[in-house]
């Protein structure tokens, strides 16, 4: 059988939202061996929704379809899935009751308008929803089943790996054997990648595709060969010819490495950020167990915090200026006397638009590093707009703290 997936929602078609289910669902079911025949995204429009399930089912195509099944009365899968397959919608006691529990689960009272989630196309087959509201549920018509699962990303995702694809195995062979490795650089432009990676070098099984994720590039290593050793030659040669550049794997993180590096090694880390603004402070602090290393971050914006939180002497900001290397040491040092730590990050500069001057542009970042054993500070130049060089400054000063705890 075929599989086809099926987006519904008017904020889809007018731009509000960009349709990320699609690639997630396509991304999913190819990991699994299953390859997507089509994918179609449709407006709120019973009768077209309706049309459309029952074409997809005519030709015996699979239908993943998400959106729709929220509380509102522009939430109309439901009752389009009836009318494609002749049933009546009908209140489920196993979804009310899925609906109730949530509710109670989260210490909130359940709405009375919540109770149409709850209405499901008779002899349908409720799947639970973890994560949300709106139960999904699977219609099999004339020997073809259709999946229906929520619009919202988290709860689609966790539906889809929990449910959905445990059921496809039961019901469809997979027709592809494929396997992939994602391997994240830093610190290397695109197409320098691409040069040092010529097709020649890898098994005849393996394709690279290259994808920007900013500041990283995604290396994606795809076969369809038999043997699992093809993908471990292809990563080792990646990993020996771009060597530190690559800075995490597969869902990996370059802070999620760092946080691991940092936990692993049992040292502490403060940080005092001017142009970032907290960024490395949160980027660190998305991961739970971040206060084993994380003593204190500072952001350290205007002058007069710089002086009296970091110690640095008014007559080296007036001389010096604060986007300097002088004053990123003073503020490195500062901070990691304070704190106490064992390593300490310090970042100023210019992120723009305005501010910079001919001998320091826009983009002029100063990165100071303390360890136990020295304090270095080094010059940067970014390019891009202002969020971006707040990233690019975050990324690496993470990178360098990466290097320095793993310098293998």
């Amino acid at each position: 059988m075929k599989i086809a997936v099926v987006t519904i929602g008017d904020e889809l078609l007018n731009g509000e939202v960009v349709d990320t289910n699609t690639a997630e669902i396509a991304r999913a079911l190819r990991c699994e061996g299953y390859e997507i025949d089509q994918a179609v995204t449709l407006s709120d429009q019973p009768q077209l929704i309706a049309a459309t399930l029952q074409q997809l089912n005519k030709q015996k195509v699979i239908a993943l379809v998400s959106g729709g099944l929220g509380p509102t009365r522009d939430d109309v899968t439901a009752r389009a899935a009836a009318q494609a397959f002749h049933l009546t919608l009908a209140l489920n006691d196993l979804a009310l009751r899925q609906i109730e529990a949530f509710f109670k689960k989260s210490g909130r009272a359940f709405p009375p308008g919540n109770e149409k989630q709850a209405l499901i196309p008779h002899k349908a087959q409720v799947m639970e929803n973890c994560c949300g509201t709106a139960p999904g549920f699977i219609i099999t018509h004339n020997n073809c089943p259709a999946f229906f699962m929520p619009g919202v990303p988290h709860e689609m995702i966790a539906m889809l790996q929990q449910q959905v694809i445990p059921a496809l195995r039961r019901l469809v062979t997979p027709t592809l054997f494929c396997g992939e490795r994602v391997l994240k650089v830093f610190g290397l432009p695109e197409n320098d990648i691409e040069r040092q990676l010529p097709a020649s070098l890898f098994p005849q099984s393996v394709a690279l595709t290259f994808r920007l994720e900013y500041p990283l590039v995604l290396i994606k290593l795809n076969t369809s060969g038999k043997q699992e050793s093809d993908l471990d030659e292809a990563e080792h040669i990646v990993r020996n010819r771009l060597k530190h550049h690559v800075v995490a794997s597969g869902d990996q993180t370059l802070p999620e490495v760092v946080h691991h590096l940092l936990c692993h090694a049992e040292v502490t880390l403060s940080l005092a950020e001017s142009c970032t603004g907290g960024l490395i402070a949160k980027l660190l602090t998305d991961f739970p167990g971040s206060s084993a290393y994380l003593e204190r971050g500072a952001v350290t914006y205007a002058n007069s915090a710089k002086h009296d939180w970091l110690g640095i002497s008014n007559e080296l900001l007036l001389e010096k200026g604060a986007v300097s290397t002088e004053c990123a040491r003073g503020m490195v040092t500062g901070i990691r006397q304070r704190a106490r730590t064992d390593y300490a990050i310090a970042v100023t500069g210019i992120a723009g638009p305005g501010g910079g001057t001919a001998e320091k542009p826009c983009g002029t970042v100063f990165i100071g590093l303390a360890t136990p054993q020295h304090t270095e500070v080094r010059e940067c130049h970014f390019s891009g707009d202002r969020n971006q060089v707040r990233v690019k400054t975050a990324y690496t000063a993470l990178d360098w703290l990466r290097r320095t705890l793993s310098p293998t």
